[in-house]
């Protein structure tokens, strides 16, 4: 539950009475948003804090939202954007451990293959990744995936070319 307190209202009083209707009114967005927040991070804890962060930043900025019909793209704008930014400060982290060698061709089955594009994916940028999601697995328009992630129309389709040939060549060389 989320809690705050004013100078106005130092119980929080008003925030409480507010909250059952906030959280009503995302509940049914939560599985959609950790969806959206482990493809861009890759990793379900990191995607769970995700999701919390997002609800908290709606939260504390709910009052911002003019149209109660844009909340659906309102989170789905704040959860991508930070993604991408954790995203960014993770990979400046540094990694522990490698990859594991790739098997001789000959081992592949249909299992390894779907590791290669799983491992292809992994490649991807998180812009790359995110404008993936939106599009094809959301079904949203090169526009609306440019207002979801606070970009132009003309670079997600540049994220999109992109990565689509990065995936292409990764397959092909499996």
């Amino acid at each position: 539950m989320i809690a705050a307190m004013t100078r106005d209202d130092p119980d929080g009083a008003a925030a409480a009475e507010a909250e059952p209707d906030f959280e009503a009114l995302v509940a049914p967005e939560v599985g959609r948003l950790f969806g959206i927040a482990v493809t861009i991070l890759r990793d379900r804890a990191e995607a769970e804090d995700a999701v919390q962060e997002t609800l908290t930043r709606a939260w504390t900025r709910q009052s911002t939202l003019r149209d109660a019909v844009a909340r659906r793209a309102w989170l789905t704008r704040i959860c991508v954007n930070y993604c991408i930014s954790r995203r960014r400060r993770l990979l400046r982290l540094p990694q522990p451990f490698a990859d594991p060698p790739r098997p001789p061709i000959g081992t592949w089955d249909l299992d390894a293959r779907g590791l290669d594009l799983d491992r292809a994916y992994a490649a991807l940028s998180a812009r790359q990744r995110a404008a993936l999601l939106l599009f094809y697995h959301h079904g949203h328009s090169v526009e609306e995936c440019g207002e979801l992630m606070s970009c132009a129309p003309g670079t997600v389709r540049s994220h999109l070319a992109r990565a689509l040939t990065a995936l292409r060549k990764e397959m092909r060389d499996a």
